[in-house]
């Protein structure tokens, strides 16, 4: 391999400078979403959200809903689920603030701030058979409390006894008891102090957005803080009712978070999230936030530690996502290539409206992509392949690519959408779709709604085997183009999925051939894996003959100072991370490179070779046990030049002491060159072939 590799470099890492690509924050792009609300539903998380739509205050026209199973692909769940239009003319447009929902007994209730016709804010409840609505006015045109200026941000909370609970409020805390139909108080509204002498310093830390939360036996009361820009707190109780004692700061203000916060917290299959919001949607700012999320480990004392706002959003999925099922277009991780209308707004600024999810009736589609727009699916699980996807649109025709990995990674389909004037499936053939990925729908040219997508014809499971049938034998030479059968992300992984040296075998792995390369003073014969990337690996099924420890070598080249592995047997690693000094500028001079001693165990096991810093070629692995096989006797030996010329050299307890090259001299005298004192040593060539018994005079 010559510079076939580094001709890649600089599309590598212009793409790693990509937002998208590094970032999951927020969660949601397809609208601004302030105020996160979400909630547990069984396996299934919602998210509501208030409805931004910029201009000079907080236009905040209806509520919408985004849910998740796995915590890393939400799906719009529909454009409007409930707005002030639905409360029979006691709430003015576009004042739609913070809320929550709440299920019980089979109904979801609806908890959110409006502006009243009467002056002042307002607490409505609504009501709905399903967690996406349609919600409906459960009080024919009264408010639940208010009119009142402070009456804004509801949280909700059911506890273990059945008795459920109220809170919302700007400047104070309020609350009160809920009926057992959700849509009464059960008593006088009561009111918390949580100002003066509350916090360490005595100042007023409670602002708005209060978000109740009980885990054991303790509540805790979150909520923005601190004025404007805001922070976001906690306060704990033995009570649901108080005495609240400060807890603490979570979330302080930085990496462009928006001048007000709202917070809300879950734990959910073992696991806890904190939901924020921020600025950072294309257009984003104070009056156009969008829902972020933070994935946290409890204090061992139950307190809630510092939490930053990052780019990263959730790293690790609950579970992946399965293709042989309907998977809605609006389902995603990120969306890009997004448009936003900016109207003028009379008063001031522009609004920012977002419009690339539309609805009919039940059914909820993408729409408005132009050239470039795409959506990325988290953690698609392909099992060993998919022969074709099935996509569902509707309007003029376009086109459509599927790619693996990113927007420009590897092509799985090219799909020419028909135009149609009604919803229709198409099919289209998938190339080398398998394995768990990220996969990417790309708009090459639009013009066509976007419904739905699933992948059919799974391919036949091919299980995991040596190469050939013959596990590698320990100790012994493992040549690396013999990896295990069984295919992408069983038995090897590649990242672009292109076959770039073509030769060997026919599969992902890059395996380029190596005879025009020098091998130490010899040519290189046969095969090496090659155009490596980071976090690609190939694993191997070996056979070790007897408990021992082992020295691992390996045949390498690379033109770059970051090249790097690491080796696991039974996904256990058995090395360190290990980085190699460049060899040459052309990957065409390998060299022996030592990994280190370790202990196996008899019998088979699976060796895994992962690639943890790009460019390296490697040429094979090669374990030997120094304490092995017989040894010859000799004072002084001279071998026959164009013979193995590189030998490692033991002392008589087996500890590895160096490497010796000969340079047409003996062994004794080449170990005396090199600085051996005097005495015997043992030495073994690299191909465990030979060994001697030398004495140093």
């Amino acid at each position: 391999m010559k510079f076939a590799k580094t001709a890649k470099i600089a599309a590598v890492i212009g793409f790693g400078l990509s937002t998208a690509a590094m970032a999951e924050n927020p969660i949601i792009q397809t609208y601004y979403s302030p105020d996160p609300a979400p909630v547990v539903f069984g396996d299934t998380v919602c998210v509501y959200t208030g409805n931004d739509e910029g201009g000079h205050f907080f236009t905040m026209h209806g509520w919408r809903v985004s849910c998740t199973t796995d915590m890393v692909n939400w799906t719009d769940m529909g454009a409007l689920i409930l707005s002030n239009e639905s409360f029979g003319g006691n709430a003015k447009k576009n004042g739609d603030w913070a809320a929550q929902v709440v299920r019980r007994n089979g109904k979801y209730y609806y908890y959110v701030t409006v502006e009243s016709t009467r002056g002042g804010r307002a607490i409505n409840v609504a009501v709905a058979d399903r967690p996406q609505g349609p919600f409906k006015d459960a009080l024919n045109g009264k408010h639940l409390a208010g009119p009142n200026w402070d009456y804004i941000d509801p949280t909700v909370w059911i506890d273990d006894d059945g008795q459920a609970w109220l809170y919302w409020g700007n400047p104070k805390l309020y609350y009160a008891k809920l009926k057992e139909n959700m849509i009464e108080f059960d008593g006088d509204i009561k009111v918390t102090d949580m100002s003066r002498g509350f916090s360490p310093n005595g100042n007023s830390v409670y602002t708005e957005g209060p978000w109740i939360h009980k885990r054991g036996k303790k509540y805790y009361m979150i909520y923005a803080s601190h004025g404007v820009p805001e922070k976001i707190s906690y306060s704990t109780s033995d009570s649901p009712t108080g005495p609240w004692t400060w807890g603490g700061i979570i979330m302080d203000q930085g990496n462009n978070t928006a001048f007000t916060n709202h917070s809300g917290l879950i734990d959910f299959k073992g696991r806890s999230f904190f939901f924020y919001h921020n600025q950072k949607n294309v257009s984003g700012g104070g009056y156009s936030r969008s829902t972020a999320i933070e994935e946290f480990t409890w204090n061992a004392d139950g307190s809630i530690p510092t939490i930053k706002s990052t780019n990263d959003g959730v790293k690790k999925p609950i579970k992946n996502l399965d293709p042989f099922t309907r998977v809605e277009a609006e389902t995603k991780s990120w969306v890009g290539g997004i448009s936003v209308d900016k109207p003028r707004d009379p008063e001031g600024g522009n609004y920012t409206i977002i419009n690339h999810v539309a609805q009919e009736g039940d059914n909820v589609y993408l729409t408005n992509m132009g050239s470039n727009f795409y959506t990325k699916v988290r953690s698609v699980d392909m099992g060993d392949g998919a022969k074709q996807i099935v996509v569902c649109t509707k309007g003029n025709g376009g086109k459509l690519e599927l790619h693996a990995g990113s927007e420009s990674g590897s092509l799985l389909a090219s799909m020419t959408i028909p135009s149609s004037s009604k919803w229709q499936e198409n099919t289209f053939d998938l190339s080398d779709a398998s394995g768990v990925e990220d996969i990417f729908f790309v708009v090459k040219q639009g013009g066509f709604d976007f419904d739905y997508w699933y992948m059919e014809g799974a391919v036949p499971p091919v299980p995991q085997t040596a190469y050939n049938d013959k596990p590698a034998a320990i100790p012994g030479k493992i040549e690396a183009e013999n990896y295990d059968v069984g295919g992408h992300n069983k038995a090897f992984y590649d990242m672009d999925r292109e076959n770039q040296g073509k030769v060997y075998r026919e599969d992902e792995v890059d395996v380029v051939a190596i005879d025009d390369s020098k091998c130490g003073d010899a040519a290189c014969t046969g095969y090496a894996i090659g155009y490596t990337q980071e976090d690609e690996w190939v694993e191997y099924t070996i056979n070790v003959a007897a408990d021992a420890k082992y020295d691992i070598t390996a045949n390498i080249a690379t033109a770059f100072e970051t090249a790097g592995m690491q080796l696991f047997v039974d996904d256990k690693a058995i090395t360190d991370a290990i980085t190699f000094e460049k060899v040459d500028s052309v990957f065409t001079t390998y060299k022996v490179v030592d990994i280190g001693s370790v202990e196996l165990k008899k019998g088979e096991h699976v060796l895994k070779l992962l690639i943890t810093g790009a460019y390296l070629n490697v040429d094979w692995l090669q374990f030997t046990d120094p304490n092995a096989g017989p040894i010859s006797i000799a004072k002084d030996i001279r071998l026959d030049l164009h013979a193995q010329s590189t030998f490692d050299v033991y002392g008589l307890s087996g500890q590895h002491l160096g490497r010796v090259e000969l340079q047409g001299e003996t062994l004794s005298k080449a170990l005396a060159r090199d600085g051996f004192a005097r005495g015997i040593y043992m030495v073994r060539d690299l191909g465990h072939t030979r060994a001697f018994r030398v004495q140093v005079r």
